[in-house]
């Protein structure tokens, strides 16, 4: 299930799960519109955590 009340921001390094740690992909990028948003899914078998990544406009 996906979990839209948690968002994270975008950081320097590439994303990893935040519920395991485990590398992610990349599902849907929307990084190149005004919502800067990407959705991650953890590629863990025993995890497959989805996520929302969007950039923190107050840098």
């Amino acid at each position: 299930m996906i979990d839209y009340l948690e968002i994270y921001t975008f950081s320097d390094q590439p994303a990893t799960c935040p519920k395991c740690g485990s590398r992610t992909e990349i599902t849907l990028d929307l990084f190149k519109t005004p919502e800067q948003t990407q959705h991650h899914k953890c590629l863990s078998d025993k995890c497959g955590y989805e996520f929302v990544i969007q950039k923190d406009n107050d840098e």
